[in-house]
């Protein structure tokens, strides 16, 4: 695989074509979940082979992010991740919740069913669960892709603090070490908040922050590391038919236990090589997939206030004998119903410029690997 042009390398875009294919795939994996679809085998085609590198991906986009990372102090870090991670979080959990309660009301006609499971919606946020668990006596659902979002806030806060505190020599296995805790967390304790997640995500950040220390985007791969590379791409694969079963942090699920983590950063990183040298080429379709990239973050939040408040089960239901045109349907609504609500948000930040110039009190900046 060749080398990357520098116009690309440390660009702040540069990420923005994987994270525009990201979005856009993890739109359609979430849509497919309501759909089944079968091989004579057994396996499902929406909930099995589109997860198979589902979390190679997550790898993927918690490398980009490692790789804008800059070390601070414990406490100005936390405070960063706390306004720049929570507060979109915090929003985007208020909003589902009301509309949750709203939609399901206006569908059912019920307020005790409504009123409690918002409950349990809104539960499932304030405690930022990253998947359905029990707790206090009473279920709560999870946060939805939101997980996404606490796992990266905490992942950070902790490649900080051992970048802060360990001598470089140990740094990395501080790293690895913090993986296998949350990994073995994971085997005895529903732990809340997203601390497994981001205790497990902690090696993908740091392969980012090493990618950009060492300038690996900068070079060539290689023989040897594609080989290796694409044998992990491999072994994935071959773990994932046999077990028949697919890695998944939200879960803490993983086939071949702390292995697939670090197998999954491993084909997370060939990813960013492999979107680096096709984002070279230019064209539509690579415009597109910046643009839509460059909005990942509210992209992010408006598709999980769609995929929890919204019934989408029930506009499933209609299309038992017909999913692949149920699918696709609901897909299409998806992703207008997203690009509707972010239009209006540049909307609204563009009117806001252009009346109330004083309140802008940083420039526009992209949502990228800097955090």
């Amino acid at each position: 695989m060749q080398g990357t042009k520098s116009r690309t390398v440390n660009s702040i875009g540069m990420f923005d074509m994987l994270k525009g294919a990201g979005m856009l795939t993890v739109v359609l994996a979430h849509t497919a979940e309501n759909y089944s679809l079968q091989t004579s085998g057994g396996l499902s085609l929406t909930a099995f082979f589109p997860f198979i590198f589902r979390e190679s991906l997550m790898a993927a986009f918690y490398i980009a992010s490692g790789y804008g990372f800059r070390k601070r102090s414990i406490g100005k870090c936390v405070q960063q991740q706390l306004k720049t991670l929570l507060k979109p979080y915090c929003f985007t959990a208020v909003l589902t919740t009301l509309l949750h309660f709203i939609i399901h009301y206006r569908c059912f006609g019920y307020l005790p069913g409504s009123v409690s499971a918002t409950v349990q919606v809104g539960g499932g946020f304030l405690l930022g669960l990253p998947h359905t668990a029990a707790y206090f006596g009473q279920q709560f659902f999870s946060a939805g892709p939101m997980w996404y979002l606490l796992a990266l806030l905490v992942g950070w806060v902790l490649l900080n603090a051992i970048l802060n505190i360990f001598p470089e020599n140990y740094q990395h296995y501080a790293v690895l070490g913090t993986a296998l805790l949350g990994w073995g967390a994971s085997l005895v304790w529903e732990v809340p908040f997203c601390l497994i997640q981001g205790a497990v995500v902690t090696p993908y950040l740091y392969i980012g922050y090493l990618a950009k220390k060492h300038r690996w985007l900068e070079r060539p791969l290689s023989r040897r590391t594609l080989g290796l590379l694409l044998g992990c791409c491999a072994v994935i694969l071959g773990a994932a038919l046999v077990t028949r079963t697919t890695d998944c942090i939200s879960l803490a699920e993983w086939s071949l236990g702390p292995v697939s983590i670090l197998l999954d950063g491993a084909a997370g990183y060939l990813f960013i090589r492999l979107f680096l040298r096709l984002s070279r080429g230019g064209g539509v379709l690579v415009r597109f997939l910046e643009a839509v990239g460059r909005r990942s973050l509210h992209i992010f939040c408006v598709h999980t206030v769609e995929l929890i408040a919204i019934p989408w089960y029930l506009f499933a239901a209609r299309f038992v004998e017909h999913p692949v045109t149920g699918l696709l349907l609901q897909y299409l609504i998806s992703l207008a119903s997203i690009w509707l609500v972010c239009a209006l948000l540049q909307l609204r930040r563009d009117l806001m410029v252009k009346f109330f110039p004083a309140r802008r009190k940083s420039p526009r900046t992209r949502y990228t690997a800097r955090h």
